[in-house]
């Protein structure tokens, strides 16, 4: 299969993405666009920083005029994230560092959850190409949307005021979907007792404490069993043979 074939199959496997992103980028143009940045200045922040939570949180920074060098340390301490996304993901990419920093730059987390779902049954040789079919489909989306925010969101909230926290909304409900095709059996009583958890700390303790006991008690009843032997041989499998088709390139 062409390189061009394996990438629209990404392109393909990134609709989902493109659906969640549009929303959730005009949301951001529009609250850019209210704090008072030019077109371009909103425009060149998606195409560079591109990360949501990230992009928010700028706005908000500019607004209570924190000062550059702490708008940069937090936004990287909100990206921190990807450092453990990226070794997950790290078996199915190129040897090559051009080509690792170019999967770097369009992961996110709907990406990755994307790509760790799908990405180890694509053929060795088209796993790359497949990943940047998908990658770039998500960033055009997340560009595309925050244009269209910037030109049509303001008439859109005017007639429609709720309409910004319906879009911010997509994203969630995205991730959520993408993160339930990743459940498998063995994994179902750890959440189904982290849920309770979680809800229970909600109710009594708030957001925080909720969101660590849910976290630590999925860890601590979560037990991989057979499934996981076999998915480590499998691992090990598609390796060598991964390792073999990088090597004839």
């Amino acid at each position: 299969m062409s390189v061009l074939h394996n990438g629209w199959r990404g392109v393909r496997a990134g609709v989902p993405v493109l659906l969640g992103y549009v929303p959730v980028a005009m949301a951001y143009g529009i609250a850019a666009k209210g704090v008072g940045l030019s077109f371009w200045e909103t425009v060149l922040i998606s195409v560079f920083v591109y990360a949501g939570a990230s992009q928010f949180f700028i706005l908000a920074a500019i607004k209570l005029g924190t000062p550059l060098p702490g708008i940069v340390a937090m936004v990287s301490l909100l990206n921190a994230r990807h450092l453990l996304y990226g070794p997950l993901i790290a078996k199915w990419l190129p040897h090559a560092l051009h080509k690792r920093l170019q999967a770097a730059f369009l992961l996110t987390d709907e990406v990755f959850a994307t790509a760790f779902h799908a990405m180890g049954h694509q053929p060795a040789n088209a796993q790359f190409a497949w990943y940047v079919g998908l990658g770039l489909t998500a960033w055009l989306a997340w560009i595309g949307g925050t244009i269209i925010g910037l030109l049509a969101g303001s008439g859109l909230t005017s007639q429609f005021p709720q309409v910004d926290q319906i879009l911010r909304f997509a994203l969630v409900a995205l991730f959520f979907s993408l993160a339930l095709l990743s459940v498998k059996r063995p994994m179902l009583r750890a959440l189904l007792i982290a849920s309770v958890v979680t809800l229970l700390c909600l109710i009594y303790a708030g957001a925080t404490p909720a969101i660590l006991a849910g976290t630590v008690s999925a860890w601590l009843f979560f037990v991989p069993g057979e499934q996981s032997a076999v998915a480590s041989a499998g691992g090990a499998q598609h390796k060598d043979t991964d390792g073999e088709s990088h090597g004839t390139e």
